[in-house]
């Protein structure tokens, strides 16, 4: 498994830091649409991809990159 970060920003401008988790053995599919990759914040919370944006399952959150 492979994770990287990067900076988004909600709607109020406060920043955030996505985590994306990548299984290494799904090979170089790495789409929005792929099981083999997830999204977090820093506290555990996970976040559904929509193009650029991402938001909690619940939609309380909304960021973008």
């Amino acid at each position: 498994m492979s994770f990287r970060q990067f900076p988004a920003t909600d709607a109020n401008g406060d920043d955030y830091v996505i985590i994306e988790f990548k299984d290494e053995q799904s090979g170089d599919a790495g789409t929005a649409a792929d099981p083999h990759v997830r999204y977090e914040l820093a506290d555990g919370r996970r976040l559904v991809r929509d193009g650029r944006a991402f938001r909690t399952s619940g939609g309380e959150l909304t960021l973008s990159t």
